[in-house]
């Protein structure tokens, strides 16, 4: 998983997420990812 991978968070505890919570923290480890590739 996505979230398990990048923050290493257990699948249980991200499966306890509420919905919106989840979709939240994928939406900033996007973020962070585009800003780490971005050239500088």
């Amino acid at each position: 998983m996505y979230v398990a991978y990048y923050l290493h968070w257990s699948v249980d505890s991200i499966l306890d997420l509420e919905h919106a919570v989840r979709r939240r923290v994928i939406e900033e480890i996007g973020r962070i990812n585009e800003q780490l590739s971005a050239p500088e």
